[in-house]
């Protein structure tokens, strides 16, 4: 879930103009603050120079460990950026997407488990040129990933909801 101040930092007057128009831009949460308590999950290990993103890794089956993360046995820094989809896009990126996925139906192994994922489009665009701008935040995403992470977010957004950042009622 995207906290109030996240959204409201990724539009703010100061980087709108980096985020908005034809710019490409992606918030960037530390990993630490995304890991599930219950099992591995997935995330766009993030790889920067300042401000601008170089590169983006889709990493499978991160866990949480006594010293911190690995995924598949390999530790992982706790304080990488890393991607949970907040992406910045100009609408032209809608042509990208098209363009790109008829190819990524034609290479699908398992059509039951394979995803057009962002991260993996991004790191492509990287390599052809295109520029990211990375917003960081030191806001804790919560979602659901197991069923068992569901007593945690509804806490989490009872919490938002008694501290003003989201109304109880959306609609």
């Amino acid at each position: 879930m995207y906290s109030d101040q996240t959204v409201r930092s990724s539009l703010s007057s100061k980087t709108r103009s980096d985020f908005l128009g034809s710019s490409y831009g992606l918030v960037g949460y530390i990993l630490k603050n995304t890991l599930s308590e219950n099992g591995g999950v997935t995330r766009g290990v993030c790889l920067t120079e300042g401000d601008k993103l170089i590169g983006i890794n889709e990493t499978k089956n991160i866990v949480k460990t006594e010293k911190g993360a690995s995924a598949n046995g390999q530790p992982l820094d706790v304080n990488s950026l890393v991607s949970m989809n907040f992406w910045c896009y100009p609408p032209e990126f809608m042509d990208v997407l098209r363009e790109g996925f008829p190819h990524f139906l034609e290479s699908m192994k398992d059509p039951l488990k394979d995803e057009y994922l962002l991260p993996i489009i991004a790191d492509q665009m990287l390599k052809d040129g295109v520029t990211y701008t990375v917003l960081p935040t030191d806001d804790k995403w919560f979602g659901v990933t197991y069923k068992e992470d569901k007593p945690l977010v509804m806490e989490s957004i009872r919490k938002l909801i008694e501290a003003g950042e989201y109304k109880e009622e959306l609609y």
